[in-house]
């Protein structure tokens, strides 16, 4: 079977906390019924058998995001499956994780502790190795396949191998950037492609600080618990940093990459977006 008979599919990696609602919306006005926003999560899991049959059994879909895409992709015979992966830096990643438990109106431990404290003791209570891994190396466990895991070398590696993989690489705190990119990789499949955004899931809108500056308040804010989180957050660090090398190098890469910014930024502000 050659290339052009081949059916392109997309999967978004829709990593918790990763600016993944705002990829999802786009995607959705982009592909409508052809997006399909996965839910079925205890089915999913670790199970690329059953994405392979979902895959089959949806002719249709064009596009489809998960939060527990299963690592390694399936081989689907007459499909090409092409993944999307935003990465964020770990120590702001988790005042966002933070937050939006504290928000969140059901009862489970994580909303609990978020409620009945602040930063710190939340953070301290998530650095204890009996609570879910959602703030410790939670990037690389969840790219490597393997979740939770122990959180090791073999899991970097997988993860490295699948970002090493991939046509392009999104970076969060570089998103506007990221969706150029994106979209740039994936016209020759998707032709009709339009990532043009308006920030979903946005805890404050009126936040106009660099992403370094926000880091550098969560720094601030987690104090003695710095260094124990960037301990438990080592591999998730190198991994953000290989992502960025790799994400630097392919944007000056990009011919055309501030005019190709222009037009996207017009296409957003067709939408509304601010």
């Amino acid at each position: 079977m050659s290339k052009d008979q081949l059916r392109p599919i997309l999967l978004h990696a829709h990593l918790f906390k990763n600016a993944g609602t705002t990829l999802d919306w786009s995607l959705e006005r982009s592909f409508s019924d052809g997006f399909c926003d996965h839910r079925d999560d205890a089915n999913m899991r670790g199970n690329p058998e059953y994405l392979a049959k979902f895959l089959r059994d949806n002719s249709g879909l064009r596009a489809l995001s998960s939060h527990w895409l299963p690592f390694p992709l399936p081989s689907l015979r007459g499909a090409v499956l092409r993944p999307l992966v935003l990465l964020r830096h770990p120590i702001e990643r988790i005042l966002s994780v933070y937050e939006f438990e504290r928000r969140q109106a059901v009862d489970h431990p994580g909303t609990q502790r978020a409620r009945d404290g602040d930063l710190q003791s939340y953070v301290r209570w998530r650095l204890e190795e009996r609570t879910g891994p959602v703030i410790r190396n939670y990037q690389t466990r969840m790219l490597s396949g393997i979740y939770p895991g122990k959180g090791d070398q073999l899991q970097f590696e997988r993860a490295k191998q699948l970002l090493d993989s991939l046509p392009a690489i999104g970076i969060v705190e570089r998103y506007t950037e990221s969706v150029v990119l994106f979209e740039q990789e994936l016209k020759e499949d998707f032709p009709e492609i339009d990532l043009a955004f308006r920030r979903q899931n946005v805890r404050d809108a009126s936040d106009h600080r660099t992403p370094e500056e926000r880091r550098e308040a969560v720094e601030q804010d987690l104090g003695e618990l710095l260094d124990p989180v960037r301990d438990a957050n080592s591999l998730d660090l190198t991994l953000y940093e290989l992502a960025c090398e790799r994400f630097d190098s392919d944007w000056q890469s990009l011919n055309s990459a501030e005019a190709l910014l222009d037009q996207l930024d017009s296409r957003c502000q067709r939408l509304g977006a601010t």
